[in-house]
């Protein structure tokens, strides 16, 4: 089923350059934007449901490499999506580096034409996993598209950005800011990371805002982290940025920070979840630095059949957690996934 109000495109690029023959990348192109796409698991004899994994702020479909294959060795297709304005996906940013889209709607018509392209949850049921960023698009998403399932998905989300880790008195002051910036159309503009410092030291912002407002690269650079995730895992994650400089990225826009506090704050109004009809799992970490905690606590109470896991002595970055910590996790998506499958592994007619 199409959408008027979304270009869906067409896949015009395939590159079979594959891992044991079952990964693949692509192109979609919509009327805005193009989004580079992974698909994993594409030659299995009766895939057991569809997963699309949702990246976070700053990520990229090579992240997710291992943990998608993870997945196909339990019987899923698995597709992993750049969002707009990251990856290598069309860039907006001024520089391209800055991460912006004019509003989060790029993102939910880029999950959408990912979805109505690769017939995703149509011949059997549809998990959504989405990290930080990607778990409140994978939630909003299927709150203004509850019509297009046609039986209960399953919404996995790790550490999920429910909130920024930024005071309700700097995050209304943002958005004046915004208001001015936009008038000089500098609202595309990176928001300087030694404002983190300033407004920090005042607390009026998370110990690790200045992190993220800087080069994804830098933060696996620090010493602190190369000590915490090992040397094994720092060099995984960093040697994307090495292979393709292209996938680098410093930090968020102004506008896109503005889009990200109105969108946060929309989640808590009154029947936001009215249409929400997903089994969730919140998989959150102990030590959340990056997002905000209390916003995720508050989301607890109101998302409908959320289930929880908490993984101790865990920090954001979930996937590149230490062993010990991968066990937990995976061991609680297999049983959530179990706990529900009769749930999605239904073919739709």
């Amino acid at each position: 089923m199409k959408y008027p109000d979304v270009d869906v495109g067409k896949v015009f690029h395939l590159n079979k350059m594959l891992i044991n023959k079952s990964f693949r990348r692509f192109w979609i192109q919509t009327k805005d934007f193009r989004i580079r796409c992974s698909e994993y698991g594409f030659n299995l004899n009766k895939p057991r449901a569809d997963i699309l994994i949702i990246p976070g702020l700053s990520e990229f479909i090579e992240r997710y490499d291992q943990i998608a294959i993870k997945f196909t060795e339990r019987n899923f297709r698995v597709s992993v999506i750049d969002l707009p304005g990251q990856g290598l996906s069309t860039r907006f940013g001024n520089p391209k580096q800055v991460i912006d889209v004019d509003t989060f709607q790029f993102y939910w018509d880029a999950i959408e034409a990912v979805v109505l392209n690769l017939d995703l949850g149509k011949q059997r049921g549809l998990i959504f996993l989405g990290n930080s960023l990607g778990g409140l698009l994978s939630i909003k998403y299927q709150i203004s598209k509850s019509s297009i399932f046609l039986s209960p998905s399953l919404t996995i989300c790790l550490a999920p950005m429910m909130g920024l880790p930024v005071s309700s008195i700097l995050q209304t002051f943002i958005l004046y800011i915004l208001k001015v910036l936009n008038l000089f159309k500098l609202s595309k503009r990176k928001i300087p990371s030694n404002l983190a410092s300033i407004f920090s030291a005042f607390g009026l912002v998370g110990k690790n805002v200045k992190t993220s407002l800087s080069k994804a690269s830098a933060f696996w650079e620090k010493p602190e982290n190369i000590e915490y995730y090992g040397k094994s895992k720092v060099e995984d994650a960093t040697k994307h940025f090495i292979n393709n400089q292209d996938l680098e990225t410093e930090g968020p826009s102004w506008n896109w920070v503005g889009n990200a506090i109105v969108e946060c704050r929309s989640l808590f109004k009154i029947n936001s979840f009215s249409n929400y009809n997903s089994e969730t799992l919140l998989i959150l970490a102990d030590d959340e630095y990056v997002t905000d905690p209390k916003a995720q606590e508050k989301a607890l109470k109101i998302i409908p059949n959320v289930n929880l896991l908490r993984l101790p002595s865990c920090r954001h970055d979930i996937i590149h957690e230490k062993d010990e910590v991968q066990e937990k996790f995976w061991k609680g998506i297999d049983g959530f996934i179990e706990k529900n499958k009769l749930k999605f592994e239904t073919v739709h007619s």
